[in-house]
């Protein structure tokens, strides 16, 4: 099992990268799947660039690095199957 090392931040940065290639990225509230996968009650996943760009197209996801889009609501919405109208 490879063994997680987080990269070296620059000067005055943070990073959610580690040396797996994959960033941690936040969950918008009441989305259930993200890259084809449920993710069920997480709040954030670790997807690579590639793995992430569909969702983060749909603002599905936002970096965990940065503050949450002002656009999301707060918490997951009333009802719904939570995949973003798809």
């Amino acid at each position: 099992m490879k063994k997680a090392i987080p990269l070296p931040a620059k000067a005055g940065e943070t990073t959610a990268g580690v040396a797996d290639g994959k960033t941690e990225f936040r969950i918008r509230p009441g989305i259930k799947w993200i890259n084809g996968r449920p993710v069920r009650d997480q709040k954030t996943v670790r997807l690579t660039d590639q793995e992430a760009a569909y969702d983060l197209g749909l603002s599905r996801i936002s970096p965990a690095d940065q503050p949450a889009p002002a656009d999301w609501p707060s918490e997951a919405p009333a009802g719904g199957n939570g995949d973003g109208g798809n």
